[in-house]
């Protein structure tokens, strides 16, 4: 979606309004993902994966310039910048037969900001099950089976001042291989804040903070994530920048940087890298298109290379109303 000049009248009492709230959830927050990781284990999860082809394509760095349904995944506090009501759609061909999608709908209220739900499914398909004998020689083949991964979130947010907006969601997660499943919840909780330089916006979030579930044998745990985001407007251009700092528990600390230009409100670009590079320096980069239909139906593709895995490419689909 292209973005709105938003101006903010907040004075000082805001600036320092923000920050401390921001200064609070770190050190409440902090001590308590320390402790938790002592008793669990952190994995990689499907709630780490773009739920839109416009944050994928700008190298996932979304957490200042989400204002879309889309903030339900990237930052539920950007929620309360939609003015319509919103329906989101997301399909992904992975690769080697995984499949993602989304949907999601955001409303706003008059007087309780703006509600929206989601879903997130992710699935692998057929898988034919192997077998090895005591001395891990093969040993066979047996039924095929697949892998399920659900989301399904509730989220609320709104506006406390002119500029600074703060957002929340639960999700109730649902995890399957096999006959083994398993359920969690995990909460997520955001702010945005539009500074007194009308150019920058900042965003803080947290992330996939979930109660632990025991599946395959192990104690796991949603791997939380913690952002820390910008976004700069160019002054008399449609070009934005953007940038996310993620600590993410148990996995190294990433940087995603993206930008975005568009052509007659029509018309978008997109570019962004993700660093660390994953695996090498094509894997880290990640491209796209926008199309705008009168602020009404909007069109986003991306493509995403991923080294000897292959190629993913996501089609969206935004519809307001």
């Amino acid at each position: 979606m292209k973005f709105m000049n938003h101006r903010s009248s907040c004075g000082s009492f805001s600036s320092l309004l923000v920050i401390l709230c921001i200064c609070l959830l770190y050190n409440w927050i902090s001590p308590q993902l320390e402790a938790k990781e002592t008793v669990s284990t952190a994995t990689s999860s499907f709630l780490r994966i773009s739920v839109d082809a416009r944050g994928a394509a700008m190298g996932d760095a979304q957490g200042a310039a989400t204002e879309d349904v889309y903030a339900t995944y990237w930052n539920p506090a950007g929620l309360a910048r939609v003015s319509f009501r919103e329906l989101g759609i997301t399909y992904q061909r992975v690769f080697q037969g995984l499949n993602y999608s989304f949907l999601g709908y955001a409303a706003p209220t008059d007087s309780y900001g703006t509600f929206a739900g989601q879903i997130m499914f992710f699935s692998s398909g057929p898988i034919t099950a192997t077998y090895e004998s005591l001395d891990g020689s093969f040993a066979g083949i047996g039924d095929s089976f697949s892998v399920a991964d659900l989301a399904l979130g509730l989220s609320q947010s709104k506006a406390i001042t002119e500029g600074f907006s703060y957002g929340l969601s639960l999700k109730l997660l649902s995890h399957k291989i096999m006959d083994q499943n398993a359920f969690s919840l995990a909460l997520d909780a955001g702010l945005l804040y539009q500074t007194l330089i009308e150019e920058l916006r900042l965003g803080v979030a947290l992330q996939n903070f979930s109660t632990s579930y025991h599946f395959l044998e192990q104690q796991l745990r949603e791997p939380w994530n913690f952002r820390f985001a910008a976004l700069y407007t160019l002054p008399e251009q449609p070009l934005f920048l953007t940038v996310d700092y993620n600590l993410i528990s148990g996995q190294q600390d990433t940087l995603n940087l993206g930008a975005e230009y568009w052509f007659l409100d029509l018309v978008a670009i997109r570019a962004g890298m993700k660093l660390p590079e994953p695996s090498d320096l094509l894997s880290s980069l990640s491209m796209g298109l926008g199309v705008n239909f009168r602020d009404i139906y909007q069109l986003d593709y991306s493509l995403s290379p991923h080294s000897e895995l292959g190629i993913s490419q996501r089609f969206t689909m935004t519809v307001r109303f």
